[in-house]
């Protein structure tokens, strides 16, 4: 009788841990940004993306190959705002303040157009792989 007891006993705490490990697993995945680009890593939306990055004139302030200029470098980790999707969709459509980014290429620019773009930027990307949130 005292075996059904113990067993049962470490049946629970071994149901406890489990269902606290998946609790923890679900809070961590609700806290990564949200991963919204459907271009990514697709080679004809980048190479768009690139001719609408030098069209637009986003070559002007981070340079020809996004390594920068007057306007930061496209190419680390070094990111003012943050670098998952949402935030850079935001960032080139002019809704967040105090950036300076000038927001007349995201009024101008279509959605579709905007996501090309973040979709070259990504394929430029040469920091930290374990940093990557797209």
């Amino acid at each position: 009788m005292m075996l059904k007891g113990s067993l049962w006993r470490c049946a629970r705490l071994a149901l406890a841990l489990l269902l606290g490990l998946l609790g923890t697993i679900a809070a961590a995945e609700s806290a990564q940004p949200q991963k919204l680009n459907p271009y990514t890593g697709n080679p004809d939306a980048i190479k768009e993306g690139r001719t609408l990055f030098l069209q637009v004139g986003c070559s002007g302030c981070h340079g020809v190959g996004g390594g920068g200029g007057m306007g930061p470098a496209l190419l680390d980790d070094d990111w003012t705002f943050g670098s998952d999707d949402e935030t850079l969709v935001k960032l080139i459509k002019g809704e967040i303040s105090q950036q300076t980014m000038p927001s007349v290429f995201g009024k101008e620019l279509s959605d579709d157009d905007v996501w090309k773009i973040l979709a070259y930027v990504r394929s430029l990307y040469r920091g930290d792989p374990s940093k990557i949130n797209w």
